[in-house]
């Protein structure tokens, strides 16, 4: 391969178009790669569960009997209760869209320095940005492409600029920002640590007395976390009921060999890939970053031993497989400058190339959209990418999106105007149509294009969100609530307290002893383990379960065979109350 003769360098673009570049882009990545979502329900979003202790933080009064709340103490992190404090004084949806949009600035900006940081003045910083918005096959699952802000997402974000010290060589700055990371997510910051260590630790040139302060100070920095977690009860409880709830709950991001064979098999796909670019160049720092990359491999090595052959629950609590996401980000950058290199090539294959590759790379995302995937739940439910506002107001955020996109190339034709001068128009224009193809089927066509998910869920989900609205306006604050296991998301709209739903076993893995309580519920509700399913709700089933755990209201599908006056009923749904209406004799045997 022959590229471009790039010796005549102008200086370094000015950091007036690289912060333009970076806000454009990460306008692009939060609203159309991602979009933003806020209190969706029926889709098995993990805001069913976080925006209930937001709540429950900001308002004490609220789910004063709540199987969820109770435990909260579990979800070791200071990011919901602050969030909680903040929504006193601003509206909690205003707040979380700009914690959003925050959190992928970040996350974009450290992005753009790490790969500028590995491979400098070759401009690859832009081509990583782009490659951020594919969702790569990741075993851990892909929780960094969020709708909405997490304290997972959060801590994501600010552990790439640690990432971007390290690189550096200032380990002081990313000892105390990974310390600081601990009070957010444990897990994240552990990760990273661990990687850091273990490419220092294998590499004597870097061995020095000199850095005992790091552990010292990540310490100090994560001490408040530190207390709470160490702080909380301890909780015994059978290991092998744990581990099977676990499994059977949360196969997908805990035990490796439940992964799905599709996902192994795009993942190493990838790794093929990242060997392939090899040849188009590597990074100073390769060493560095393949001791990291081993390092990620031999905790998600432990992760399997001690999930899939001896069980260890503070391993499984640990969630080792889910470190996964730090290959695919390492893997990004050389993936990144290989595509640089296609790009400056003389031979216009090598250049077409690099088309090709970013439509490889889209083509599941894309796909997705056609072909929606199911959730790995026991009943039907699929995987939905349209969020509320490409919903409500179509054409303008297509409009929107594409004059994004539009300043974007526009942006990135200055910044090659001013890193290496107008001498070459054929590289430039190749450039420059590279990023607007990008671009598209990275951030628009996810962004306008309708997921296929049947139109029976869709007037399902419309359904449950005019019940939830009709329960947090016509019932008292205090009431309890039954609803089917099926239906995630009661609490986000109706703030009213809820025995439980399938969702609700996500905290589960924080707690032993509840998790066990959960698949209690469960069982009660009706699932079958062989079946992994549950049957349909029967009044015997109904009025066990109200008696037992002493609700109020049930919220019933009408396909049950339920009787009782509904207090409100729509198409789908009805809400009746659990005393002597429907429950005469209270029954406390179950059925």
């Amino acid at each position: 391969m022959r590229p471009f003769n790039l010796s005549i360098q102008r200086p370094q673009a000015e950091p007036w178009l690289v912060a333009i570049f970076l806000i454009l882009m990460t306008l692009l990545v939060a609203f159309g790669a991602q979009g933003f979502e806020h209190g969706s329900v029926n889709n098995f979003s993990d805001q069913s569960i976080q925006l209930p202790i937001i709540y429950s933080y900001a308002d004490p009064a609220l789910f004063t009997d709540d199987f969820l709340i109770a435990a909260r103490d579990s979800y070791v992190t200071f990011f919901y209760p602050a969030i909680g404090f903040g929504s006193r004084f601003v509206s909690l949806e205003l707040l979380m869209l700009g914690l959003y949009v925050a959190s992928v600035g970040i996350t974009v900006g450290a992005i753009y320095a790490l790969a500028e940081t590995l491979f400098p003045r070759r401009y690859v910083g832009m081509v990583a940005v782009l490659l951020w918005m594919a969702f790569l096959p990741n075993i851990g699952g892909d929780f960094i492409h969020s709708p909405f802000v997490t304290h997972s997402t959060f801590a994501i974000a600010l552990a790439l600029w640690a990432l971007v010290m390290i690189f550096r060589g200032q380990y002081t700055g990313a000892a105390v920002l990974l310390g600081l990371i601990t009070n957010i997510n444990a897990m994240t910051s552990f990760f990273v640590t661990f990687m850091w260590a273990f490419a220092v630790v294998t590499n004597p040139r870097e061995w020095s007395w000199r850095l005992v302060r790091i552990p010292i100070i990540m310490f100090i920095a994560a001490l408040p976390v530190l207390w709470w977690r160490f702080s909380l009860p301890l909780v015994e409880a059978s290991l092998d009921t744990f581990v099977n709830i676990v499994r059977m709950r949360l196969w997908y991001a805990v035990f490796p060999f439940s992964i799905s064979t599709i996902l192994w098999i795009g993942f190493f796909g990838l790794v093929l890939l990242w060997l392939y670019s090899f040849r188009y160049g590597k990074p100073q720092q390769h060493n560095k970053v393949l001791r990291m990359i081993l390092g990620i491999s031999i905790l998600c090595t432990i992760g399997t031993v001690f999930s899939e052959v001896i069980p260890v629950e503070f391993i499984i609590e640990l969630q080792l497989i889910r470190s996964g996401w730090l290959i695919n980000l390492l893997i990004t950058f050389y993936i990144a400058n290989m595509i640089r290199e296609l790009l400056v090539s003389r031979r216009p294959r090598e250049a077409f190339s690099a088309f090709l590759l970013v439509a490889l790379l889209a083509a599941p995302r894309i796909a997705i959209e056609f072909l929606p995937m199911t959730h790995p739940t026991p009943y039907q439910l699929y995987v939905d990418f349209d969020t509320s506002w490409a919903r409500e107001y179509g054409v303008m955020y297509g409009a929107a999106l594409v004059l994004l996109i539009v300043l974007s190339v526009w942006v990135v034709w200055q910044l090659i105007q001013h890193k290496i001068g107008p001498t070459q128009p054929v590289f430039t224009r190749r450039v420059v149509a590279w990023f607007g193809f990008s671009a598209v089927i990275f951030a628009l066509l996810p962004g306008l294009l309708e997921t296929e998910v049947p139109s029976d869920q869709m007037a399902q989900t419309s359904a449950w969100e005019e019940t939830l609205i009709w329960v947090e306006n016509n019932t008292p604050k205090d009431a309890r609530f039954m609803a089917p296991p099926t239906m995630d998301g009661f609490r986000t709209i109706a703030q009213r307290s809820h025995i439980g739903d399938w969702k609700d076993g996500t905290v589960g893995i924080f707690n032993n002893g509840w998790a066990i309580e959960w698949y209690d519920l469960m069982l009660d509700m009706g699932f079958d383990e062989d079946r992994f399913a549950f049957e349909t709700m029967t009044p015997d089933r109904l009025c066990y379960v109200a008696s037992k755990y002493e609700t109020d209201y049930a919220v019933v599908d009408l396909s049950w065979d339920i009787t009782g006056e509904p207090v409100y009923q729509n198409d789908q749904f009805a809400v009746v109350e659990t005393d002597a209406t429907t429950c005469p004799e209270r029954m406390v045997k179950q059925p």
